[in-house]
């Protein structure tokens, strides 16, 4: 005789059916959470290791904390906060970005950071691109802005943002 059971022949009732079902959905519920938030913490850990393998080449001493944020209309961000500095990326942002995109991504915003601790009044996009020139490429960098670009359906000017000799001949590729 085979061996195949129902609920009803295992003298399982409604209620420790519906117990065993809930314990289920709440499982695939929690692995689903824990998979999620890993996925966070690996985006976060590898921004965070960008962050503190370029902070170094820049000779920057002040600490740059990495935090992932739902929305963020520039993608990323820097902002000092009491003692240290915060890089804000959005969430999925940096999933989006080779290394050498996101490599340039944090040289730019560490540019800032470097800019603010040695020169505060002067704040600029070109300025905080020359300090990333020191350890990025100019190529790199024009690739990220016109990946900026399509992602916020903005469209900016290389010249301005890199310098007119570091952008000359860097157009972007839509060009």
């Amino acid at each position: 005789m085979p061996i195949t059971r129902t609920v009803h022949d295992m003298h399982l009732g409604p209620l420790p059916l519906k117990v065993l079902v809930a314990s289920a959905v709440i499982y695939c519920a929690s692995s689903a959470s824990v998979t999620a938030q890993d996925h966070v913490s690996d985006q976060q850990a590898r921004v965070q290791k960008t962050v503190d393998v370029l902070a170094a080449r820049l000779g920057i001493a002040e600490a740059v904390h990495v935090s992932l944020v739902p929305s963020n209309r520039l993608l990323m961000s820097v902002e000092q906060t009491e003692h240290t500095f915060e890089l804000k990326a959005e969430d999925g942002w940096a999933d989006t970005l080779n290394d050498a995109e996101l490599d340039a991504a944090v040289a730019h915003e560490l540019g800032h950071v470097w800019v603010f601790t040695h020169h505060p009044f002067l704040q600029t996009e070109q300025l905080a691109n020359e300090v990333a020139m020191r350890v990025v490429s100019a190529k790199q960098l024009a690739q990220l802005y016109d990946k900026v670009w399509k992602r916020t359906n903005v469209k900016g000017d290389l010249a301005r943002f890199l310098g007119p000799e570091a952008a000359r001949g860097l157009a972007s590729p839509d060009n």
